[in-house]
């Protein structure tokens, strides 16, 4: 299945719009732009000025307390989506990476490529998974917002997910964090996936990892383009 030009510019400009109004005092700037070009010339779209243009790359900044260890917090993280990485969108998953440093210190995230594990939530949607969608779903990545998959499951940092069971006691890092709702004029009548975590394994030759991890020549261009600018303070 493969929506044509047409199919893929409407959705596209769907995910758009319904993107521009998530709120939540937890979300911070969203940045839209229609390619990395685009995005490491600063030349950003929005839902008024798209013209001929589709946004396919997303910047977001998480603007709540993550670990980076396990005492240590930053208090914002930027997340890169590459909604045409997997080549056939929106069936094929956006590439979904963190793009700020210090990386986040999560079970679900590369410790070295920074490549965000979302399970197969996307795949099994069968293309009705809104970008809005995924954007909750690793705002609860990054809140440990989690489910038991057994003691068998470490993903990429078994030591995280230990941490949730120790010392989180299974519960999210910030229990009261407050989600962004899909703006219901928009997105009525369309199904809502659950965002919350599927009871799958993650481990690294799961193709749940979706997209696979970047090359390390895409990694290095992205933080080329990102510099200390966007390096979040680690606070206690």
């Amino acid at each position: 299945m493969k929506l044509d030009a047409a199919e893929l510019a409407s959705r596209l400009q769907y995910d758009l719009e319904v993107v521009s109004e998530l709120r939540s005092p937890a979300l911070g700037e969203i940045r839209a732009y229609a390619s990395d070009d685009d995005w490491r010339a600063g030349r950003r779209l929005d839902a008024s000025n798209t013209g001929e243009r589709q946004a396919t790359v997303y910047v977001v900044d998480y603007s709540f307390p993550v670990l980076v260890s396990a005492a240590e917090t930053t208090p914002k993280v930027t997340v890169h989506f590459d909604l045409l990485a997997g080549g056939n969108y929106p069936y094929t998953a956006p590439w979904t990476a963190a793009v700020s440093r210090p990386t986040p210190w999560s079970p679900h995230v590369h410790p070295n490529e920074a490549t965000v594990c979302i399970g197969e939530i996307w795949r099994d949607a069968r293309g009705k998974m809104l970008l809005a969608d995924l954007i909750v779903h690793v705002m609860r990545i990054l809140n440990f917002d989690e489910t038991e998959r057994g003691l068998e499951y470490g993903g990429w940092n078994s030591a995280a997910i230990n941490h949730w069971r120790r010392v989180l006691k299974r519960k999210p890092l910030h229990p009261d964090l407050a989600y962004p709702v899909l703006p219901t004029h928009l997105t009525h009548g369309m199904p809502e996936p659950d965002c919350s975590f599927s009871p799958v394994s993650c481990d690294e030759t799961l193709s749940g990892f979706a997209p696979s991890s970047p090359s390390t020549q895409r990694r290095i261009a992205i933080e080329d383009v990102l510099g200390d600018a966007f390096t979040p303070i680690r606070t206690r």
